[in-house]
């Protein structure tokens, strides 16, 4: 799903380059303000997915380690109380009947179910010299202390399934965003090719918006020029396979480590300005619908 929101996305934004760019280019009648609201409206879709996936994990992750911790309960219980009543026949028959496996929720939640249902009807233990006491695995685990875990498991799971509806509607709602950019982005491209030319500058910048989703990671990034123009400023030319955005990564002097300076960008070339004088050092790496590069190989730019 992320992949092709991620393309879509960059097809969005290639397109509203474009339509800003080329006067005459206006797919199905619509202008860059339009293109806008998809590319706003797909980062608010994702937003509220994001978060109804993280509610859903959180939820299905207690729900999991409140099993985990009733399926421990009965492995450990089980054989002492099966040691414990092995001289009362009737007892020792009917915890013998007991589920003494589960690999499941549903499984976990039975022999806890009937674990519990028993516990309480066990005679009390009369070995000398205690006096008659109920069952008691070891000290404080009570069959109330056991029962309580066991509904921890219910309240859990219910919390679990609260979180599924939202889950589910916000992913719907992403994938009709994400198929609506999809259709637009594909008849723009075909409209904006019948309307130019081979060869003329509108085609060109036409032909730049990805077709197709990345068949494979970008490759590592090359800086074909690195330069200071003037004072403060440093400009840059850039690629990198298969690549439909980049990033620009820039260590000034003395600094310990690169810091992101521009993320996620459609443009090939990029003017930094604003820099105080010395000697740095930039990278860039691309990305694209399967994630990053490798960054390019450091290139150094005095800055007067």
């Amino acid at each position: 799903m992320f992949g092709s929101f991620y393309f879509n996305k960059t097809r969005l934004r290639y397109l509203r380059a474009a339509i800003t760019g080329i006067p005459t280019y206006r797919p199905d009648g619509k202008d860059a303000a339009y293109v806008l609201t998809q590319i706003t409206g797909l980062d608010a879709r994702l937003a509220t997915f994001v978060d109804a996936d993280q509610t859903m994990s959180l939820a299905r992750g207690e729900f999991h380690e409140r099993v985990a911790e009733g399926h421990k309960l009965c492995v450990k219980i089980y054989p002492i109380m099966k040691s414990r009543f092995r001289d009362d026949v009737g007892s020792s028959e009917a915890i013998g009947r007991l589920p003494s496996a589960d690999q499941s929720p549903d499984e976990t939640k039975t022999r806890m179910k009937e674990t519990s249902a028993l516990w309480v009807k066990l005679p009390l233990l009369t070995d000398p010299p205690n006096p008659p006491a109920v069952f008691l695995p070891w000290p404080g685990m009570t069959q109330a202390v056991f029962e309580a875990a066991r509904v921890a498991i219910d309240t859990e799971e219910l919390a679990l399934t609260n979180a599924s509806a939202p889950y589910e509607l916000a992913q719907g709602d992403l994938n009709k965003v994400v198929d609506a950019a999809d259709v637009f982005a594909t008849q723009a491209t075909i409209q904006g090719r019948a309307q130019f030319d081979p060869g003329t500058p509108e085609r060109d910048v036409i032909d730049r918006i990805p077709n197709e989703p990345a068949a494979q990671a970008p490759g590592k990034g090359v800086i074909s020029a690195a330069t200071s123009p003037a004072a403060g400023v440093i400009e840059l030319t850039y690629d990198a396979p298969h690549a439909t955005t980049w990033d620009e990564l820039l260590k000034a002097p003395g600094a310990p480590e690169y810091a992101v300076v521009v993320s996620d960008t459609i443009e090939q070339t990029a003017t930094l300005s604003g820099l105080a004088a010395g000697s740095y050092q930039v990278e860039v790496r691309g990305r694209n619908s399967r994630g990053e590069g490798p960054v390019s190989d450091p290139s150094t730019v005095v800055v007067g």
